[in-house]
């Protein structure tokens, strides 16, 4: 299945767990990481989201409580980042972060890398966690050597300051 197919998937069982008709305990399929992916480090496994995890990560008993309907298009987001960041030991756990917005903070995907159970790989990068994150909290990371992967463009386009619409500050005198 292609990012696009894999992409429309996802938006659709996303509205299913909006409406709450998604079956309990479903494992989202957000696809294969993409080349951006792949140079961060990320092993070729299938990436998935628990949708239970999503619905606690997204709640209002979570520290970052945020509206999951924010996330549609994530497989695309997140195989297009701005930023890939080691968590720890970069073989097992990074953090995306995407251009998706929720509280005006970009979202930060928490991925664990072909974890184990009972010294049994999974085989698959699983979606530990998923937040909004101040861009001050990651531009820290930068600083200490944990980005595995950064896009210029997307990163400047990140960091400028958001003014309301209709004020311009180059006319101030």
């Amino acid at each position: 299945m292609d990012l696009e197919e894999t992409n429309n998937r996802f938006n659709s069982e996303l509205q299913m767990q909006i409406d709450g008709t998604l079956p309990k305990g479903h494992i989202y399929g957000l696809g294969y990481p993409g080349d951006n992916l792949l140079f961060a480090g990320l092993p070729n496994l299938p990436i998935e989201l628990n949708s239970m995890r999503l619905a606690e990560k997204a709640s209002e008993n979570y520290r970052h409580p945020f509206n999951i309907a924010e996330l549609n298009n994530l497989p695309k987001a997140i195989n297009d980042p701005i930023a890939v960041f080691s968590y720890g030991d970069k073989t097992k756990a990074v953090n995306v972060i995407t251009e998706i917005k929720a509280k005006n903070k970009n979202i930060l995907v928490g991925i664990a890398l072909n974890p184990e159970i009972n010294g049994k790989k999974l085989n698959i990068n699983s979606i530990r966690t998923i937040f909004p994150k101040d861009f001050s909290e990651w531009e820290n990371w930068i600083s200490q050597g944990k980005a595995l992967y950064l896009n210029d463009e997307k990163m400047e386009a990140a960091c400028q300051p958001q003014t309301p619409r209709g004020r311009d500050d180059s006319l101030q005198s």
